[in-house]
């Protein structure tokens, strides 16, 4: 799921260099929700890669909203 690719991403040093044809693609869902800036590879390129630059605000509030879903689900997974 791209989510999970955003919060690889958080986790990664950037600018981040991505080869991958699967990865690129969830770049290009990401981007489309504007939580990324990212330069994409031309579909018809012959080298496909692209190049995170940064995650955007609106990408960083998803990342602290995921955050606090799963701070609440781990304590109540505790509580039980």
């Amino acid at each position: 799921m791209p989510f999970e690719y955003l919060r690889e991403i958080a986790e990664a040093s950037l600018p981040l260099t991505v080869e991958e044809e699967a990865s690129i693609d969830k770049l290009r869902v990401l981007r489309a929700a504007d939580l990324v800036t990212v330069l994409l590879p031309h579909p018809h390129s012959e080298r496909q890669f692209a190049r995170v630059l940064a995650i955007t605000p609106r990408g960083r509030q998803v990342l602290a909203t995921q955050c606090d879903a799963l701070g609440a689900d781990m304590m109540l997974t505790r509580a039980s």
